[in-house]
């Protein structure tokens, strides 16, 4: 009995003790959580406008968190943020060494003939003759956004790649509508195309809408360089085509790419370009068998094919880029990476997506998309006002009517129809005298140019 006395006396001290210890705590767990929900009630009326009494709290309005529903940035700083920040030139025209990120190694292969940014003499060219118009295209009737991926349009992203490019190293872009022509495919309005823009600049490169830019950051001037493209030592540079049978001419030689094209300003260009314009002519004197090139079909090219039967004769001036740094893309198994030139052939509805995708992520892609609407009348125009007045008076011209005040009373809309209506362009300038061409060599193999 003396036993059990002594185990209920002790159990007494003891619940006692851990009443006070529970007491304790939840006195704390009461006041610390009292504390928190002080705290965070100014936050919550800081969104409120603040009144003089209370402007000196430490919770005033001034110094609250921005609303979520306003933006941090405006737009046009997050432009320039990407076009500063992001995507500025890493290299200078002249610099030995391209590291993209720090990883790999390209150098030039020789002193640089090129020390300077081109600026606007250098241009980028676009043309094609389908509208685009559609909803999720370039020209569609709302800005593409990432928040309707499924409906953004591939080629679309390739144009707005092509104009952003330029837009970072402050090169001319220009983007041309073309007609139809009436014998032949529309590919075939390359040469008039770009010998007419060519004359106003002194370097101009042509892409097809499946080819992009991969490397934003990487000037020009630094490939001209890399790739040893003078003037003085040449006139075009194409890609090379994957090294397959279907890409080979009847010589054995692989056709060169026209989807993407350097041109240099100078005399032998345009002799190349009117030779190319001309080649599909009915009775053409100097390459008959280019006719059968008008047309594309399954397993032949068309511009692609003639450009490589006239080529033959300009061996010294068309120099052939490797189409791993010129041609194709990364997921191929044909051995063309697009290096530094990327040409989607079979990825330009999913791939070509991934690849812009990753250069305009978030905001970046309905920002600039609004951007090249914005500046639409500066680099947009039709064939018929390029081939009569040259590219940059027809962009001028554009411009003006874009400005021109709207008529007041029945009279000057009348005038004004009259002015703004398409003037009926200038004949043509003659086409130079076709170059005296030596017969084509019944065999010849072309090795590639690399430097």
């Amino acid at each position: 009995m003396v036993f059990s006395r002594s185990v209920r006396s002790t159990r007494i001290p003891l619940l006692a003790v851990g009443a006070v210890v529970a007491s304790t705590l939840l006195f704390c767990l009461v006041f610390l959580d009292s504390q928190s929900w002080v705290a965070i009630r100014p936050t919550r009326l800081a969104h409120t406008p603040s009144s003089s009494s209370s402007s000196s709290s430490p919770f005033s309005a001034s110094s609250a968190p921005i609303p979520a529903s306003h933006p941090v940035v405006s737009q046009p700083d997050l432009r320039k943020l990407f076009l500063e920040q992001l995507w500025p030139p890493s290299v200078a025209p002249t610099s030995q060494h391209y590291r993209p990120f720090g990883a790999y190694n390209w150098s030039l292969p020789s002193p640089p003939a090129w020390r300077d940014s081109l600026g606007e003499d250098l241009c980028i060219i676009d043309l094609d003759n389908r509208p685009f118009d559609q909803p999720g295209q370039i020209f569609g009737p709302e800005v593409m956004s990432w928040d309707d991926a499924l409906g953004v349009h591939g080629l679309s992203l390739g144009i707005l790649n092509h104009w952003l490019y330029a837009k970072i190293h402050g090169y001319k872009y220009y983007y041309v509508a073309v007609q139809d022509p009436p014998d032949r495919r529309s590919s075939w309005k390359k040469p008039s195309v770009l010998s007419r823009i060519l004359r106003e600049h002194d370097v101009c490169v042509y892409l097809d809408s499946d080819a992009i830019f991969p490397r934003l950051d990487l000037p020009f001037e630094w490939l001209l360089n890399y790739w040893q493209l003078r003037p003085e030592n040449n006139s075009l540079a194409l890609a090379l085509d994957p090294d397959l049978d279907n890409n080979k001419d009847r010589l054995g030689n692989l056709y060169l790419n026209t989807g993407f094209i350097v041109a240099q300003n100078n005399e032998k260009t345009y002799d190349i370009l009117h030779a190319w314009h001309t080649c599909p002519d009915q009775g053409g004197p100097y390459y008959p068998e280019c006719g059968q090139f008008r047309y594309n079909e399954p397993g032949r090219p068309t511009d692609q094919a003639g450009f490589r039967l006239l080529s033959y004769n300009y061996t010294d001036d068309i120099v052939q880029l490797p189409c791993v740094e010129a041609n194709g893309f990364p997921q191929n198994d044909w051995g063309c990476k697009g290096q530094f030139l990327r040409h989607l052939w079979t990825g330009k509805e999913d791939q070509i997506k991934v690849d812009v995708g990753e250069q305009l992520p978030g905001p970046y892609l309905r920002l600039f998309h609004q951007q090249y609407l914005d500046e639409l009348q500066s680099f947009y125009m039709a064939e018929a006002d390029l081939m009569a007045r040259g590219p940059k008076a027809a962009v001028k011209m554009k411009q003006e009517k874009k400005h021109r005040p709207a008529a007041t009373s029945k009279m000057t809309r009348v005038h004004a129809t009259v002015m703004n209506a398409p003037t009926p362009p200038l004949p043509p300038p003659p086409p130079p005298p076709p170059p005296s061409l030596p017969p084509l060599p019944p065999d010849l193999t072309w090795p590639v140019v690399t430097p």
